[in-house]
């Protein structure tokens, strides 16, 4: 981990073991998850046979940024967030979303343009079969 990483991490640590309500404490869960899948991530065998995954959930996180933040043209309604995901299919890069994150407090807040985002998919692992691996031609 970065000296920076590891930091966060042994903040993270004590928040987590005083906190006393719970929607602040599943944003610091998922805040410490997110840091442990980036170091994860750094390993060559992360996407091999031993893959760190969520909870059992089979998953697959890709790295974003935000492109555009698209405001509303009635002021009642919220600002949108584009993001693009350079390695989805060239038709499905952009995906637009409501620009409400929750922060390590269970506070709302916005990303701000150029800021980077990892998107992650999951699935129940009911909903997955075994992929087998493709030969080399």
């Amino acid at each position: 981990m970065t000296p920076e990483e590891r930091e966060q991490m042994n903040s993270l640590s004590i928040r987590i073991q005083e906190e006393k309500d719970y929607r602040c404490f599943a944003a610091l869960l998922q805040e410490l998850t997110v840091l442990i899948r980036k170091k994860a991530v750094r390993f060559p065998e992360h996407d091999g046979p031993f893959a760190w995954h969520r909870g059992g959930r089979p998953w697959k996180t890709l790295s974003g940024s935000v492109q555009k933040i698209v405001r509303n043209a009635y002021a009642n309604q919220p600002e949108h967030v584009q993001i693009g995901i350079d390695e989805a299919e060239h038709l499905f890069q952009e995906v637009r979303i409501e620009n409400t994150f929750t922060d390590a407090n269970g506070q709302p807040v916005a990303v701000k343009q150029g800021a980077h985002v990892d998107v992650t998919f999951e699935a129940d692992e009911k909903d997955t079969v075994k992929k087998i691996a493709e030969s080399p031609d």
